[in-house]
């Protein structure tokens, strides 16, 4: 018996959302702690909701803007009607980011002081507090991506409106990335350069300035908009199930989440705290590979719900989504390998650092160039074997372009990696938690005993942040052949004026099979708008990634600066007989982010729609490609390497090779301070540069052919 899709993702992202907020409302249960800890996180909280208005208002403002000109400029292309739709589903997207933004702020830091707290029972009931508030975070995330999704679809089912929310989700997710990362890096550089070689103070000790700003910024959706917009162009008219399996596929992904998150919550027997999250994480991905089977067989069986179906079909379509879902796996497990508290090239950076901190810089960055070499390479093997299922997909479902079909593997394949993404992002979320969980241990003055339950938690922050965001990147890369065929196959909808999917008629099929043909050859790299688009491309991750970077330097700068100042203008601060002025340190960190996140969020807007005005569409087909072809090691280069950098500093620390206040532990905070924007400001916001630059693509090509024509 048939059943509709929607009421299955719409029913499942609210059970999600309201999942996420039971988690909240758990971890509010834990004692607070003592009056120490309790006065250190209201602090942290306060600055934290001081930030996180400033920032959301300022997005709010740059929202409307941009909504004000899609009206404008669809207004004159098609109608107003049409554009207000756009408008209105990107400024949905925005609202969607930043609620769940907020969330995630909400849960962290309700729930650093009692995963502080909690250790001073076990570092199992630390680590669960802080499961349960990075839970709340990784519901939040997909099951409001996945809620938006379904409600858009179900109202307009065109994939332009359906990528005005993908435009507005990932710029919001954009601008909250980079000034959560320039906030947390000034303050954290700055902390580390005075506090830590000048002073030989511990991390976050109270008598740092910086302390308290560091700890407010450490609490800082597109494959599956992409997903749905190449099925929605590929098989509406056919079935509804082969438009919104990548809905299906992702609303069965909160199920696998919930059970990840069941046995991270409830395993207590570990050595390594990152063993719950990652025994978690192989659980999650077995529920949903076992449950992606059961969905493929009702779906595209021999007994499907679809026309065509077969046995073969559904076997070829579902060893696309175990091919993405393998490659997840494999790059969670390459992030270990390289960045974990014990990995072999955390202790030779350490090791090196002996001689200075230029060899620590230089280990470092080799360490992260060459890290990028294996998931590339798992991500290309990935999409060629789920283009090449997904071929046989077509042959099998008697779907007459099997290179379509093709398309449509690699598009599930994307949705296989993504179907684990709630429980990833669960232990993202662990990573700002336990950072202020040991700052809050530090600055309170807790027992040594509760010091040593949390530190090897903060060492698993940095490795689990590595994972997530390596995990973000890879299914960007996944998802990079899938974006630019989205890009085209709506380049050939609105070529043939096809406004409306919903009712297609076989002449207009016809003409979209005829348009999309023809379209290879304005692709051609012989042409210079191709090569100049290509080049553009390439170039936007460094200049978005200098600019990101070098913001954090000025507000580290300036950090520097007032932390020296304080110290020398505050009688008895460095004794610890005076308090320092924690407000001056925020507020420095909160202009800075605000006015400097502006400019590299600015980069992928404005790029393609000046190249897309100026050379057409084929040139931002080319710059969307560069872009992600630079971007993808780019990112895995700093966030790989500025993670191992992290962990020699803290292997370090740990007592090895002298311990703290030597020169082997100074060279290993210079390393440190070095990698810190790269993993936690400019790489991480990479992946959500090729999703913006792509959804920014699909919504203004109506513009850009426009434009071609004009000129």
């Amino acid at each position: 018996m048939a059943f509709d899709p929607l009421i299955l993702t719409t029913s499942l992202a609210v059970v999600g959302v309201i999942a996420s907020m039971i988690l909240v409302l758990s971890v509010k249960k834990y004692p607070t702690g003592n009056e120490k800890m309790i006065a250190i996180w209201k602090a942290i909280m306060e600055g934290s909701n001081a930030y996180l208005k400033r920032q959301f208002r300022t997005i709010g403002i740059i929202a409307v803007i941009i909504a004000i000109v899609i009206v404008a400029a669809f207004g004159g292309i098609f109608s107003l009607t049409y554009g207000a739709e756009i408008a209105f589903s990107f400024l949905l997207g925005v609202t969607f980011s930043l609620i769940a933004a907020y969330i995630a702020m909400y849960s962290a830091t309700n729930a650093n002081v009692r995963s502080t707290a909690a250790a001073e029972t076990s570092t199992y009931l630390a680590l669960k507090v802080a499961t349960l508030g990075g839970g709340a975070l990784g519901l939040a995330v997909i099951s409001m991506s996945l809620l938006g999704l379904s409600l858009l679809y179900a109202a307009f089912g065109d994939p332009g409106v359906l990528a005005g929310f993908g435009f507005g989700a990932s710029l919001a997710a954009l601008f909250a990335q980079l000034g959560g990362g320039i906030f947390t890096k000034s303050a954290d550089v700055g902390a580390d350069l005075v506090g830590k070689v000048e002073e030989n103070f511990p991390e976050d000790d109270p008598r740092n300035p910086a302390a308290i700003a560091d700890n407010v910024g450490d609490n800082d959706l597109g494959g599956m908009i992409i997903g749905l917009i190449v099925s929605i162009i590929l098989f509406q008219g056919i079935s509804v199930y082969y438009v919104t399996m990548p809905l299906i596929v992702r609303s069965l992904g909160i199920i696998a989440t919930f059970v990840g998150l069941a046995v991270a919550i409830f395993e207590k027997k570990f050595k390594n705290p990152i063993k719950p999250t990652r025994d978690g994480l192989l659980v999650a991905s077995v529920v949903a590979a076992i449950l992606m089977f059961i969905a493929t067989w009702y779906v595209f069986g021999p007994s499907g719900v679809t026309p065509g179906g077969s046995a073969l079909a559904a076997y070829a379509l579902y060893g696309c989504m175990v091919s993405g879902l393998a490659a997840g796996l494999l790059i969670v497990l390459y992030t270990e390998y390289y960045t974990g508290s014990g990995a072999k090239s955390v202790i030779t950076i350490a090791e090196r650092s002996k001689s200075g901190p230029a060899l620590t810089i230089m280990s470092g960055t080799a360490v992260g160039m060459i890290s990028s070499g294996l998931p590339v390479i798992t991500v290309a093997i990935t999409l060629l074997i789920s283009f090449a299922l997904g071929e046989q997909f077509a042959v099998l479902a008697k779907i007459n372009d099997t290179f379509l079909g093709g398309v449509y593997g690699t598009t599930m394949a994307t949705m296989g990696m993504l179907s684990t993404a709630g429980i990833v992002l669960t232990m993202d979320g662990l990573g700002p938690i336990v950072d202020n969980a040991g700052g809050i241990a530090e600055m309170s003055g807790a027992p040594d005993e509760v010091r040593e339950r949390i530190e090897p938690l903060d060492t698993l922050g940095n490795t689990t942040k590595a994972l997530t965001k390596g995990y973000a990147m890879g299914s960007a890369a996944l998802a990079s052949l899938l974006l630019f065929q989205a890009f085209v196959l709506e380049v050939a909808r609105y070529q043939a004026k096809i406004t409306d999917l919903t009712s297609i008629t076989s002449a207009q099929a016809t003409l979209l099979g005829t348009k999309l043909s023809s379209l290879g050859s304005a692709l051609a790299l012989n042409h210079p708008d191709v090569v100049i688009g290509a080049l553009i491309g390439a170039m936007l991750p460094f200049v978005f990634s200098g600019t990101a970077i070098n913001a954090v330097s000025v507000g580290a700068y300036r950090m520097v600066e007032e932390v020296r100042r304080q110290f020398r203008e505050i009688p008895g601060l460095r004794e610890g007989t005076a308090k320092p002025n924690y407000a001056a340190a925020v507020d420095i960190s909160t202009r800075t982010a605000l006015r400097l996140m502006v400019v590299p969020g600015a980069i992928p807007v404005v790029a393609p729609i000046v190249v897309g005005v100026f050379l057409g569409w084929a040139a931002v087909g080319a710059l969307v490609v560069g872009a992600t072809l630079s971007a993808i090691p780019l990112a895995i280069m700093m966030m790989w390497g500025g993670a191992a950098m992290d962990n020699a500093k803290k292997y370090v620390e740990a007592g090895h090779f002298g311990g703290k206040n030597t020169e082997t532990h100074a060279a290993t905070v210079v390393g440190d301070t070095v990698g810190d924007p790269w993993k936690d400001t400019a790489g991480p916001s990479l992946h959500i540069l090729i999703k913006l630059l792509n959804t920014i693509s699909l919504v203004f090509i109506p513009l850009f052919l426009a434009a071609l024509i004009l000129l």
